[in-house]
C-alpha cells in the first residue's frame, strides 16, 4: 500500500495487560504492528527487532484474528482499555482494511462494552463518529506535536497537517464525544502563546504535554536518535520544553504532564 509492505499475521493474543506508562488501563489493544507515519521519534519502533526498527514506518502487520480472539473474551464489560499504544489504529492502512472498525463494532454490545481510550494523530478517526456516539465511555486522544508544518514535516513527514487533525478532533467533539489532545512529544514551536489558544479553541476535556523520552537502550521506550538529533538543530532542549510548557499551562485547562494524562476515560 503505497511504499508500505502490509502482511496479514494471526497474533496469539489481542489485549496485552497494561504496564508502565499506561498503567491505569487494564489493557492495551494494537490492531496492527508497525504505523505507515513513521515519526521520527516513535518509541514503538525499540519494540521490534533492528532490521524492521531500520524500516520503521514501510512496513505494517495487521492482525487479522484479531476480532475473532475479542468475541471469546468474556469479560470486557467496564474494562479500560487503550487503543493504541504501539501503534496507530486509524493510520492509513484502516482505509483499507478497516480492522479498526471492526474492533469497536466487536465491543460495542451493551453486555461487552468496554471503557475506550483512543489514540490517534489522523483524521480518518472521524469516519468512526456514528460508533463511539454508542459507547458510555469513550474519549478520542489526538496527538498535536508543534503549531509550524515546517517543523512537522522535520519529525513526522508521513503525518497528516497538524490543522487537519484539530479539525477532525473539533468534528468529534461537536458530536459529543469527549477528547483530548496530546501534546506528546513537544516538539518546538514557534509561538506557545498563540499554540495554547489554538488548543484551547478546540474545546478538548483534556490536555497532556510531556518532552522527549531519553534514549535507554534497545527494547526501551525511548526517543529515537534521529529525533534527537533534529531537537538539537533547532536547540529543543528540555529548558526550552518547561519554558514553553509554562505558557501551556496559563491557558490550557486541565494540562496534565506525562503519565499524569494517560488516564482511563
Amino acid at each position: 500500500m503505497g511504499k508500505a509492505q502490509i502482511r496479514a499475521v494471526e497474533t496469539a493474543q489481542i489485549l496485552t495487560r497494561a504496564t508502565g506508562f499506561i498503567s491505569g488501563f487494564d489493557y492495551t489493544l494494537n490492531p496492527y504492528v508497525g504505523c505507515q507515519f513513521g515519526c521520527a521519534y516513535c518509541y514503538a519502533a525499540f519494540f521490534v527487532s533492528e532490521k524492521r526498527r531500520d524500516d520503521w514506518g514501510y512496513w505494517v502487520d495487521v492482525k487479522r484474528n484479531a476480532v475473532e480472539l475479542l468475541t471469546k473474551r468474556r469479560v470486557l464489560k467496564d474494562k479500560n482499555i487503550y487503543m493504541s499504544s504501539v501503534t496507530d489504529p486509524y493510520q492509513p492502512v484502516e482505509l483499507r482494511i478497516g480492522l479498526t472498525r471492526s474492533i469497536l463494532e466487536a465491543v460495542l454490545p451493551e453486555s461487552r462494552q468496554p471503557r475506550l481510550v483512543i489514540q490517534t494523530r489522523s483524521p480518518f478517526v472521524t469516519r468512526d463518529i456514528d460508533l463511539f456516539k454508542r459507547f458510555r465511555k469513550l474519549r478520542v486522544n489526538m496527538t498535536v506535536t508543534t503549531d509550524c508544518d515546517v517543523i512537522r514535516k522535520r519529525f513526522e513527514p508521513m503525518c497528516p497537517s497538524n490543522d487537519r487533525r484539530l479539525e477532525a478532533l473539533e468534528q468529534v467533539k461537536a458530536a459529543g464525544i469527549r477528547t483530548g489532545i496530546c501534546i506528546t512529544p513537544m516538539l518546538p514551536l514557534e509561538n506557545p502563546e498563540l499554540f495554547a489558544l489554538r488548543l484551547a479553541a478546540s474545546g478538548a476535556d483534556v490536555y497532556v504535554a510531556q518532552p522527549f523520552k531519553p534514549s535507554r537502550g534497545a527494547f526501551a521506550a525511548s526517543t529515537r536518535s534521529m529525533a534527537t538529533d533534529i531537537a538539537r538543530e533547532f536547540n529543543w532542549t528540555v529548558g526550552a520544553y518547561r519554558q514553553a510548557f509554562s505558557v501551556l499551562r496559563r491557558h490550557l485547562p486541565h494540562l496534565y504532564e506525562g503519565r499524569d494524562g494517560f488516564m482511563p476515560e
